[in-house]
């Protein structure tokens, strides 16, 4: 049984990673998932939040994604991110404001033609605070 696999990590904008790694794991409609190798294959969405890459050394590589496609096909696994990103630090304090301020516009029936868009704007707000956290635990760290 292999311990890496291949994974390649690319945005609109190009290859963001690239090799092997030990796991990979990220976020889906359904919620979190994870991916070792030899891992079946499948496809799925991307939601946003954190994609954490585990190098085959065990350091891991985390990056902030806005959504996208996943695809694991014979050992390899592939992420197309709508936006990849490494977490950094941001006014926490004012993005959950920001949010606040989406939740009160945000449609009351999922049948409203806007509620898609305004529930990911607030899914992808709240990936950025995620994100930030995370970012200010490595620097406090290192």
């Amino acid at each position: 049984m292999a311990l890496e696999f291949p994974l390649r990590l690319v945005t609109p904008t190009g290859v963001l990673f690239e090799g092997l790694v030990r796991e990979v794991d990220a976020v889906n409609p359904l919620g979190e998932f994870g991916v070792l190798a030899d891992h079946i294959n499948f496809i799925t969405a991307l939601s946003p939040g954190i994609l954490t890459i585990v190098n085959p050394d065990g350091t891991p590589n985390r990056f902030l994604v806005t959504g996208g496609l996943v695809e694991v096909k014979d050992g390899a696994m592939t992420v197309l991110a709508d936006e990849a990103e490494a977490p950094r630090v941001a006014d926490e304090a004012e993005l959950a404001r920001v949010v606040e301020q989406a939740e009160e516009k945000l449609p009351v029936s999922l049948y409203d033609p806007s509620y898609a868009e305004a529930a990911e704007e607030i899914a992808i707000l709240r990936a950025r605070i995620h994100a930030s956290q995370i970012a200010r635990e490595s620097s406090s760290r290192g």
